[in-house]
């Protein structure tokens, strides 16, 4: 396979863990080796980002965004192979960051040094990677600002969607935003059991409250759902899935229409839950303390500051919070020229309709860059993932062809943007 790839893949550039200059340095390196204008940039992140640029003297340009950082890789045991040692077995490549984002990084900047060298590019192209994404892009918003002159463009292609369940490429115009937060209940000291009936209990007061939440798959808070922005009928049609893949992918059962659930739904759920006693045995205790963490996922035209304001306003006296997250969604418009080229190319690629989603059902950064940069021409597509990669899991993997494929449909989408 790719020997540039692989090299990339055995360096540990996990943010978590405070890794990722190694990593970046080999970009720049492999950017300038390759006649690419390449900067590190240390920001305020504690790992650099990368900023580059090819300017062939055409009219339109290309921002490439992917980012160089991994995932922890524990559980450690549970991998068959060396997270960062790439392994080729049965026509896949195992390694921690293959299909999130090293690999779709790679195809897509090997495949525009060819040809610019073959004097085949014929639109400017720019290139942001940065090193925290998966950690939350703290940063992003205010490097964005310090930089946005650089970053000028007419287009930008999101860090990469490969395949879905069917085995049809995905197009995706959208993130979900994001409010992560933590909700802490406490009294003085631990109790002991018999004291139930007179005072209070942190586990019971917490459970009341998340139960105050949620009713079904229905979140109660107080106006959550006023400004959502459902989906048109132009967007449903070109939407589609395969529930069986699905289901064989997440190992559990999932309703007929979970594509549109999960593209169109905003959600309340329970990241993290603890309190009192859970060791071996028995223990008699009334805990001290209890807390929980939630993530809402918001959809277009929700805000997370709308929706904390809410969740303040019901939060019961004496629970304490604190917020880890706040991230906007947003959503291009399928009718944008970005839109309309990822899918005629993906069309000839693949030799099939794509799968184009509206918004991912996860969370990125996205609504900055629309902002900031004054470009509402965002679309992910051209990557090598698959609904089988196990991406944020252990033995993550491609298939090989779908490195190859990658490549094939950046080249057409370079010419349908020229």
């Amino acid at each position: 396979m790719d020997k540039d790839l692989y090299e990339f893949l055995t360096i540990d550039t996990t943010s978590a863990k405070g890794k990722g200059v190694e990593g970046a340095k080999y970009l720049v390196d492999y950017m300038k080796d390759h006649n690419i204008e390449a900067e590190l940039i240390q920001h305020k992140a504690i790992n650099p980002y990368i900023v580059g640029e090819i300017n062939v003297g055409a009219n339109m340009t290309l921002l490439v965004y992917n980012h160089y950082d991994v995932q922890p890789v524990e559980p450690l045991n549970k991998w068959n192979t060396d997270p960062f040692k790439p392994t080729e077995k049965d026509g896949k490549i195992y390694a921690r960051g293959v299909a999130d984002d090293k690999g779709s990084l790679m195809a897509r900047l090997q495949t525009i040094i060819e040809m610019a060298k073959e004097k085949e590019l014929k639109v400017n192209v720019k290139f942001l990677f940065e090193g925290v994404e998966e950690i939350g892009s703290p940063y992003m918003e205010e490097f964005l600002k310090d930089y946005k002159d650089r970053l000028k463009s007419d287009f930008v292609l999101w860090e990469g969607s490969g395949r879905g369940p069917d085995g049809a490429p995905e197009i995706v115009l959208g993130v979900k935003g994001l409010l992560y937060v933590e909700i802490t209940s406490n009294t003085e000291k631990d109790l002991h059991s018999m004291y139930a009936p007179i005072t209070r209990n942190p586990a019971w007061e917490l459970v009341k409250f998340l139960n105050s939440l949620k009713e079904g798959n229905k979140v109660k808070l107080p106006g959550f759902y006023d400004n959502v922005k459902w989906l048109n009928d132009d967007e449903i049609k070109l939407m589609r899935g395969d529930k069986k893949g699905m289901e064989e992918a997440l190992a559990q059962e999932v309703p007929s229409d979970f594509m549109r659930k999960l593209v169109e739904e905003p959600t309340c759920n329970i990241a993290g839950i603890q309190s009192g006693y859970t060791g071996e045995g028995s223990k008699t205790v009334i805990p001290s303390s209890a807390f929980v963490k939630i993530d809402f996922r918001l959809v277009p035209n929700q805000d997370p500051e709308v929706v904390l304001d809410s969740l303040k306003k019901i939060l019961p006296n004496g629970f304490q919070l604190k917020v880890w997250g706040k991230v906007k969604p947003y959503r291009t418009s399928i009718k944008s020229r970005i839109a309309k080229a990822l899918i005629e190319s993906a069309r000839e690629t693949y030799g099939q309709d794509p799968n184009v989603i509206p918004n991912s059902p996860g969370t990125g950064p996205m609504e900055y860059f629309a902002r900031i940069l004054n470009n509402n021409e965002i679309a992910d597509g051209v990557g090598v993932d698959n609904v089988g990669s196990n991406i944020h899991s252990f033995n993550e993997s491609i298939i090989e062809e779908d490195y190859r494929i990658a490549k094939k449909w950046m080249r057409l989408l370079l010419q349908k943007l020229s």
